[in-house]
C-alpha cells in the first residue's frame, strides 16, 4: 500500500468514525428528548386525560378486561396493561397482577415516548423518499425532534403520540406501496398498512379521516381495476379484523361505545356545554389554530417560517395559474400526503373545542411543508448568492431548533407547582388563610407544615349560584392571600364579561389592585425571555401550559 493509498484509507476511517459518533450522537439526543423527565410532576398527575386512562387500566384484572372506558380505544390500555405483566414477570411476581395507578400513568407515558421515537423515525424515511437531497431528510429529522408540541405529547401518557405515528406512517408506507412492483413486496406493504390503521382506530376512531389517504393510494396506483379493488378490500379487511382485535369492547359492549362517543362528540362540537370547553366561545376557526396553537407547538421561529412558506406556496400557484397561464398539476405524492393530514386539519378546526392536541398530528405535515419551502428556496439563491443563503439558512434553522430545547426545561426541573409549595411554606406566616381555585384538575399541593387554611373555591358556579356569591365576598375578607394556580379560569373567564360578568368583575378587580391586593410573586418554569422562542403562555391555547408549566400568581392583601 503507498503512502496516498495509506492516507486515503486513515481518511475513510475517521470519515466513518464521525458518522458513527454524529449518529450516536443523535440517537442519544432523540431518547433524551423523549425519555428525559418522564416523572415530571413529582407525583403528582395535573393531566386529566392520562388520568382517566391509568384509571381504566388499573381496573383490568384477567380475564376481566373490560376497561369501562371509552373516550379512547382499549389499544393504548392494553399495550400499558401487558406491559406491565411482563415487567412483574422478569422480577418473579408472576402475571395477571392489578395495574397500581402510578405504574400505569408512567407506563402510559412510556409508551407516549416510544411512538414519539417511532414518528421521528418514520419521518426520517419519508424525508428520504421526498427529497432528493439527504440534507433536507437530516434538517426534517433534526426539527422533528424539536418540535416542542412533539416533545410536551411524548411527556403526556395520551394517545396523541400514537396518531401521528399512526398518520406519518401511513403516509410513508402509502407511497411505498405507490412505488412497489414485487408482488411479495406489496402484499408486505398491504398487511403493514392494515396493522398501523388499526393501531389507529383501536386508539381513537377518529383516526378513520386519515384512512382517506391509502383509499386515494389505491386509485392512484397504475394497475387494473380489478387488482385496485382487490387490494382496498383486503386491506380493509384485514383492518376491520385486527380493530375488533386490539379494541373488541367497542363492538361487544356497542351500545356504551356509542353513547361515550355521543357524549365526547357533543362536548366537541358545543352541543354540550362544560365548564372545562368555555375558552372557546365565541373563537373562530383556523384563525384560534393560526393565533392560539400553532406558534407555541412550532416556536416562533419555526412559525414564522410557516407562514412564509405557505404565502410562497400560494404565490406560486397564483402565478402559475392566472400568469403564466399553465395548468397546474400535482404529483402523487402531494394528493397522497393532502389526503392524509388535510381532512384531518379541517375537521378539527371547525370544531367548537379546539385544543392543542387536536393539532398534533399534523405538525410533522407542516414541518414538511417548511423544509419543502426552504429547498426550493436554496435553488433560488443558488442563482443569486449561494453563500448568502447558507448563513442566513443555518442562522435561521439554529433558532427553530432553540424553542424544543428550551422546552424541555420544564420537564428535567422540579415541578413549578412543589417550587411554589416550598417557597410558601418558607416565607408565609403560620396559619394564614389562602383563597385559591378549584377546577384545576389537581388542587396546588402545599405541603402545609405551618396550618395554612386553604380554601379551593368553585369559580365556575359563581354566577348562577347566589350562595357562592355570598361565600366568595365573605372570603374576599377573610383572606390574606389569594393563589391563582394556572391561568385556566381567570383568562377564560375575563374575555367574556358578557357571559360571566361576576366572575369577570371578580379578577378585573384583584388585577387592578381595586381588591386591595397585589402581586407579590409569580412562579415560572421557563424563564420571561423565552416568550421570544415559545410565545406567551397567557396567550397560548389553555391546555399548552396548565398542565405541565402553569404560571402560579399569588396576591397578598395589602397591610
Amino acid at each position: 500500500m503507498g503512502v496516498n493509498d495509506y492516507s486515503n484509507y486513515l481518511c475513510f476511517i475517521g470519515l466513518m468514525k464521525t458518522k458513527w459518533l454524529l449518529g450516536l450522537g443523535l440517537v442519544f439526543i432523540l431518547t433524551g428528548t423523549r425519555f428525559g423527565g418522564l416523572f415530571w410532576g413529582n407525583g403528582f398527575f395535573f393531566h386529566p386525560d392520562e388520568n382517566n386512562m391509568a384509571r381504566a387500566v388499573a381496573t383490568l384484572n384477567w380475564p376481566q378486561l373490560h376497561p369501562h372506558f371509552f373516550a379512547y380505544g382499549q389499544f393504548p390500555l392494553y399495550l400499558t396493561y401487558l406491559a406491565y405483566q411482563t415487567y412483574s414477570f422478569v422480577l418473579g411476581r408472576g402475571v395477571f397482577q392489578l395495574v397500581p395507578f402510578k405504574a400505569a400513568i408512567y407506563l402510559l407515558r412510556f409508551w407516549s415516548a416510544a411512538f414519539s421515537i417511532g414518528t421521528i423515525i418514520v419521518g426520517w424515511f419519508l424525508a428520504k423518499l421526498l427529497f432528493k437531497k439527504e440534507k433536507w431528510a437530516k434538517i426534517y429529522f433534526l426539527l422533528l425532534i424539536f418540535s416542542p408540541g412533539l416533545i410536551q405529547m411524548a411527556h403526556f401518557g395520551t394517545t396523541e403520540s400514537i396518531l401521528t405515528f399512526v398518520a406519518l406512517s401511513l403516509a410513508y408506507f402509502s407511497l411505498t406501496y405507490l412505488r412497489a412492483r414485487q408482488a411479495g413486496e406489496i402484499r408486505k406493504i398491504l398487511l403493514i398498512l392494515s396493522l398501523i390503521s388499526a393501531l389507529g382506530l383501536a386508539s381513537k376512531v377518529s383516526v378513520a379521516l386519515f384512512l382517506l389517504g391509502p383509499i386515494v393510494t389505491f386509485f392512484l396506483r397504475k394497475q387494473a381495476k380489478r387488482r385496485k379493488l382487490g387490494h382496498l378490500l383486503f386491506w380493509a379487511g384485514t383492518t376491520l379484523l385486527l380493530t375488533i382485535l386490539f379494541s373488541p369492547y367497542n363492538l361487544l359492549d356497542f351500545s356504551e361505545f356509542s353513547r361515550i362517543i355521543r357524549y365526547e362528540s357533543g362536548v366537541a362540537r358545543g352541543t354540550i356545554p362544560v365548564f372545562y370547553t368555555r375558552q372557546f366561545i365565541n373563537t373562530k376557526p383556523f384563525v384560534f389554530q393560526l393565533t392560539k396553537i400553532f406558534p407555541w407547538v412550532l416556536g416562533l421561529p419555526l412559525f414564522i417560517f410557516l407562514l412564509i412558506s405557505l404565502f410562497g406556496c400560494g404565490w406560486r400557484v397564483a402565478n402559475l395559474i392566472f400568469v403564466k397561464k399553465r395548468k397546474f398539476s400535482l404529483n402523487s405524492k402531494f394528493y397522497i400526503l393532502s389526503a392524509i393530514f388535510f381532512p384531518w386539519f379541517l375537521f378539527n378546526s371547525l370544531l367548537f373545542a379546539k385544543w392543542t392536541r387536536f393539532m398534533t398530528p399534523i405538525l410533522p405535515f407542516l414541518i414538511l411543508l417548511v423544509v419543502s419551502f426552504w429547498q426550493k428556496l436554496e435553488g433560488v439563491f443558488e442563482k443569486w448568492n449561494k453563500q448568502l443563503f447558507s448563513i442566513l439558512f443555518y442562522t435561521f434553522l439554529y433558532f427553530s431548533l432553540f424553542p424544543g430545547l428550551l422546552f424541555l426545561k420544564i420537564y428535567l426541573s422540579p415541578d413549578i407547582r412543589l417550587q411554589a409549595s416550598v417557597w410558601m411554606n418558607n416565607n408565609l406566616p403560620e396559619g394564614v388563610t389562602i383563597l385559591s381555585e378549584a377546577g384545576n384538575v389537581v388542587d396546588l399541593p402545599l405541603f402545609n407544615h405551618k396550618n395554612f387554611q386553604v380554601i379551593n373555591f368553585d369559580f365556575y358556579s359563581l354566577e348562577e349560584n347566589q350562595e357562592q356569591q355570598r361565600r366568595l365576598e365573605e372570603l374576599i375578607v377573610r383572606a390574606d392571600y389569594i393563589l391563582l394556580p394556572s391561568r385556566r379560569v381567570f383568562a377564560n373567564h375575563w374575555q367574556l364579561p358578557d357571559k360571566f360578568p361576576r366572575t369577570a368583575r371578580f379578577y378585573q378587580r384583584l388585577f387592578s389592585g381595586e381588591m386591595d391586593f397585589v402581586l407579590v410573586k409569580e412562579f415560572r418554569v421557563l424563564p420571561y425571555w423565552a416568550r421570544f422562542f415559545l410565545g406567551s403562555d397567557l396567550n397560548s391555547e389553555e391546555t399548552w401550559t396548565v398542565f405541565d408549566h402553569p404560571t402560579v400568581r399569588l396576591f397578598v392583601r395589602r397591610r
